[in-house]
């Protein structure tokens, strides 16, 4: 039955039927009589009283628009949608990973406002690219939280994967090969940051960025494990 009281609730709430649902749901005599007084007027006493009786509830929101009545299923939170993120055993990338999608949601939002803002061509080309690398990383970590969901084992195809990594292989360096690493990821940095200021190659800046946020990162690890 409660099924059926949903597949209502999603077609519309239809009044007539409303009151069959509720005959049917044991509803006192009185009540009966009232709602089939005015059906349309009193289709959120159906409601209220068909979604108490079958637990319904809290499961969908309901739009009111006069007599006319659109409901659909509250959407999960993320930690509800991905509840291992929960468990002690969660592995730490795909911890980084649902952090980093609450960034990358935020820089969509920015991004997306900027967009509206643009004054040329060249600003447009810029907010544009950088939100379909956005997009792209956006969807990488659901791929990446998907996968994990439903075969309780990493897919590793995020760079992020990369970026742990390197982080344990640099844990195992001496200090001086660490200073040594240091001097080349600050070259890398300052050489990519050069061709990226040219602008003569706009085909390759993807993954020029990609490769400078990449060098980023590995320098801040550098340097904490330096301090």
């Amino acid at each position: 039955m409660k099924e059926t009281v949903i597949a209502w609730l999603k077609s519309g709430a239809n009044a007539q039927e409303g009151i069959r649902l509720m005959e049917q749901s044991g509803v006192s005599s009185l009540t009966l009589r009232l709602v089939r007084s005015n059906p349309s007027g009193n289709k959120r006493m159906m409601v209220a009283f068909l979604c108490k009786k079958y637990g319904i509830n809290q499961e969908f929101t309901a739009n009111w628009k006069e007599t006319e009545i659109t409901f659909s299923r509250k959407p999960k939170s993320f930690r509800d949608e991905f509840s291992f993120l929960n468990d002690k055993s969660c592995p730490v990338e795909l911890e980084a990973l649902a952090s980093r999608k609450f960034s990358r949601y935020h820089t969509y939002v920015e991004l997306h406002s900027q967009l509206h803002d643009c004054t040329n061509l060249n600003q447009c080309a810029s907010v544009s690219r950088q939100l379909i690398d956005n997009y792209i990383e956006n969807r990488m970590i659901w791929d990446e939280l998907n996968y994990y969901q439903q075969n309780k084992t990493l897919l590793g195809k995020h760079p992020i994967f990369n970026e742990f990594k390197r982080r344990k292989e640099l844990l195992g360096l001496p200090i001086k090969e660490l200073v040594k690493r240091q001097k080349q990821i600050e070259n890398n940095i300052w050489r990519v940051t050069n061709e990226l200021n040219k602008g003569d190659k706009p085909h390759l800046d993807i993954e020029r960025q990609e490769r400078l946020s990449s060098y980023k990162v590995e320098l801040e690890e550098v340097n904490r494990l330096l301090e």
